[in-house]
């Protein structure tokens, strides 16, 4: 009685901070996904088993990623895999927290809290997974040099990779924001050098491709330029990604407990994963890896 007292004061306490991770972004990091899962897994082996899972995805490479690397070492324990494809960032978290699909894998974890704040849903992250960055592309321009005044970028309209995207065009040289401002935070309005004068064309991130032969050039989502048949060595410039960037699997907080996270889990620290993500002659061997990769 006393150990379940105990682990649900922990679990509280977990959960507790976990709400606060949007409001102090140096936390969002894999430590906390890491605190959070396990805790969670403590009770695992007495959690009913789930069999027939449902992925929620958007167009891009992580449906083909979870087919490729992570289910040939599910299969061998019974487990079957639907995709189900969403065609917008907003559908996969509500089908997640509906209980119309039973993981996620699509977001960065930044997006995940702003959007699980936002919409009131109970989801986590359990683990952060290879993950193509944003990127600068153009059918105008060669070199970042050759942009002209006045020239209108494509950039996504959600706050969070709209922020993200001004970000990379300041890493890039190209603009610089107010430095005294949360950059996470950071739209148009807060740019303190914009020597080209850009002029911003805000759209959903899933239309940035389609909108690259209207603009002059576009700062796109990884997944999407990928999705949508754009060399990514072509852009003009590929985002390092930081911390709270790289994209992770989201679940069910309720759900943090069952065997197939465990199993998924299992699979994604295993050495088999890392070997089919690192061969080179992998379509994912570009992509950035997450640090456990490397331990």
């Amino acid at each position: 009685m006393i150990e379940r007292v105990v682990l649900i004061m922990k679990k509280f306490l977990i959960l507790l901070c976990s709400i606060f991770l949007i409001a102090a972004p140096g936390c969002a990091d894999r430590n906390a996904i890491k605190a959070i899962v396990e805790d969670y897994l403590y009770e695992a082996e007495s959690s009913e088993e789930q069999k027939n899972i449902k992925l929620g995805v958007v167009a891009g490479p992580y449906g083909d990623m979870f087919v490729e690397t992570i289910l040939p070492f599910l299969e061998p324990k019974g487990y079957e895999v639907e995709l189900v494809l969403y065609d917008d960032f907003v559908k996969p978290n509500i089908a997640l927290g509906n209980n119309e699909v039973d993981l996620n894998m699509f977001q960065h974890y930044r997006y995940l809290n702003s959007f699980k704040t936002e919409h009131d849903l109970d989801l986590s992250a359990v683990a952060e997974i290879p993950t193509v960055s944003m990127g600068i592309f153009s059918n105008s321009y060669r070199t970042l040099e050759d942009i002209e005044n006045g020239a209108l970028v494509a950039i996504p309209d959600d706050a969070t990779n709209l922020a993200r995207a001004l970000q990379v065009l300041e890493a890039a040289g190209v603009v610089t924001i107010d430095p005294l401002i949360d950059k996470s935070r950071a739209d148009e309005n807060d740019l303190t050098r914009n020597p080209n004068n850009l002029r911003f064309n805000k759209v959903p991130a899933n239309q940035l491709v389609s909108e690259l032969p209207n603009s002059d050039f576009a700062v796109i989502n990884g997944n999407f330029a990928f999705a949508g048949g754009l060399n990514i060595s072509e852009a003009l410039y590929n985002e390092v990604l930081r911390e709270g960037y790289i994209n992770v699997i989201a679940v069910r907080t309720q759900d943090l407990s069952r065997q197939f996270v465990r199993d998924i889990l299992d699979v994604i620290h295993s050495d088999d994963f890392r070997e089919s993500i690192m061969d080179t002659n992998s379509k994912y061997s570009g992509f950035q890896r997450p640090r456990y990769f490397y331990q």
